[in-house]
């Protein structure tokens, strides 16, 4: 039976995402755990995008502030910004995480395209795998963020216990390191929980930043 599962960050920062997940594998009447690849999938079940409207093309009902591109605003660096995790939520057992960006500097900047995230993990305070993948096909609007407001990308990902355990290869992360978009220094976001080691398996999708921090 499929359980929930709730990832909890270190503090200060919450990091909190359910989803149901089969990582009990079943066990047979001799008592050797099998492993059942989720929806009888023969590879890695596909991750669709959460989004129901192209990111950034308006900013109202997002309560921040961040809007299509004004003039005059320049490109967001990383020491304009602070990067948390915000909104998650499971839906067929993929995990979709907000990960939110605020303008910490004291005029507006704009945000477009994709941000580079990696897992850290919680041994070694290296990165483990391969960056969250570009999800493609998506609009690639410039989003203005105001000063004190945010803008927000979204992280979507199957959790561990949705992968084959001989090939995911699971081990504990304190968190990830995120580089903003055309930028080189990146910023590190705690958040206590599993992910896959193997390089290339299970490494999840990152959408387009778009306006609000949702």
């Amino acid at each position: 039976m499929r359980r929930l599962l709730h990832l909890l960050a270190a503090a200060p920062l919450l990091f909190a995402a359910a989803a149901c997940s089969n990582d009990d594998p079943p066990v047979t009447a001799d008592g050797q755990a099998t492993w059942v690849v989720p929806s009888g999938a023969a590879s890695e079940p596909t991750i669709p995008s959460n989004r129901t409207s192209q990111p950034g093309a308006s900013a109202e009902g997002s309560g921040t502030g961040a809007t299509a591109t004004q003039g005059g605003a320049t490109r967001c660096r990383t020491k304009d910004l602070k990067a948390a995790t915000g909104a998650a939520e499971s839906i067929a057992g993929v995990l979709y995480v907000n990960l939110v960006f605020t303008n910490k500097s004291a005029k507006p900047c704009t945000l477009s395209g994709y941000p580079t995230v990696s897992w850290v993990s919680a041994k070694t305070g290296k990165l483990i795998n391969k960056p969250f993948a570009p999800s493609a096909g998506e609009a690639l609007p410039t989003v203005t963020v105001p000063s004190k407001q945010s803008a927000h990308a979204t992280l979507a990902y199957h959790h561990p216990g949705e992968v084959d355990p001989t090939k995911c290869k699971s081990v504990a992360v304190k968190g990830y390191r995120v580089t903003p978009p055309q930028e080189t220094t990146s910023i590190f976001v705690k958040g206590v929980t599993t992910a896959c080691s193997s390089s290339g398996t299970n490494t999840g999708k990152v959408l387009a930043i778009a306006t609000g921090s949702k």
